[in-house]
């Protein structure tokens, strides 16, 4: 028995005639008529009673088209389903991030992909960045965002290969205590902060926010970095600043809710620290594969400058 006998049957039971039935399939009357015998056979049992005008359902027959039907539908349904899974319409979506200053980002990105995927669960998960990439390359999170620059295309983590791509790019600008010295400029130069001491994230991993700022200060600012202290999370950063443990450098994204306890005069080099998508390289799951998709739309990383933080980021 196969899904073609269950269709030619349910025909011809709804049709009341072989005929007819033929017809709505699309094939001549007597290969209709074998198919039937055939499947009245393999069953043992009589499914319709004929005579020379129509066809009619026996108890047997009834029975059985109600479970063809049934049969029928549930494999339609598992044939859109597979097809709509393969698509990454239906899934999960498990995500990275390295800090909560991060979310007022993913609200319109995660939106289109909702509005384009409604059936896909989202999972965030927040990670240190060290962790985060651990997490990818042993498959508990899809994708990650961070703040590492793309300096290359992959890297490799116990022989599991990981690619980048960089997503956005955030404005860093100058965060000291309320009290400090600068914390009434609106702009300042990186050397201002030269005799400060700086509040980090972790030098793990490499390319990271702590070698952004490094590096920033000494190409541009002119000076080697005095650091108090490395912590884990950016608002932890910001609550040493605003106690008066030291000043750093901090993405736009993150300044929201501190002002009063913490000043962010804008760097007059204006510099930018990228964020970045993070994924395993054999991950070929369908629906990460839509999600990379919706976001390759754009022509290039999205900047979002610090004076404009309450508007629309530009290209």
């Amino acid at each position: 028995m196969d899904f073609r006998q269950l269709r030619y049957f349910i025909a011809v039971a709804e049709e009341r005639h072989f005929r007819r039935a033929a017809e709505r399939l699309h094939m001549s009357q007597p290969p209709l008529s074998q198919q039937i015998s055939a499947l009245e056979e393999e069953l043992g049992t009589v499914l319709l009673k004929r005579d020379r005008r129509s066809v009619h359902l026996t108890t047997a027959g009834e029975a059985f088209l109600r479970r063809a039907r049934t049969l029928l539908d549930q494999a339609s349904s598992a044939a859109s389903e597979a097809r709509r899974i393969g698509r990454g319409e239906i899934g999960r979506l498990v995500i990275g991030f390295m800090s909560s200053a991060m979310l007022s980002r993913f609200s319109a990105m995660l939106g289109k992909f909702r509005a384009d995927n409604p059936d896909v669960m989202i999972e965030l998960i927040q990670l240190p960045p060290q962790e985060q990439i651990e997490a990818i390359a042993n498959g508990k999170v899809d994708v990650g965002f961070l703040s590492i620059a793309p300096s290359r295309e992959k890297l490799a983590i116990e022989q599991v290969e990981l690619k980048m791509e960089q997503i956005w790019e955030e404005e860093l600008v100058a965060a000291v205590p309320a009290g400090h010295k600068l914390a009434n400029q609106a702009t300042i130069p990186l050397r201002a902060l030269a005799s400060d001491v700086f509040i980090t994230l972790p030098r793990a991993p490499e390319t990271g926010h702590y070698d952004q700022v490094l590096q920033l200060c000494e190409h541009k600012g002119g000076f080697r970095i005095k650091i108090g202290q490395e912590v884990e999370q950016l608002p932890v950063v910001l609550a040493l600043i605003a106690a008066g443990y030291g000043v750093s450098l901090i993405p736009s994204c993150a300044i929201d809710g501190w002002q009063g306890q913490v000043a962010f005069p804008r760097l007059k080099e204006r510099p930018r620290i990228p964020v970045t998508m993070l994924r395993r390289a054999d991950n070929s799951s369908p629906v990460l594969e839509a999600f990379r998709r919706m976001l390759s739309v754009r022509t290039g990383p999205v900047f979002f400058p610090a004076a404009n933080l309450r508007r629309r980021a530009s290209r």
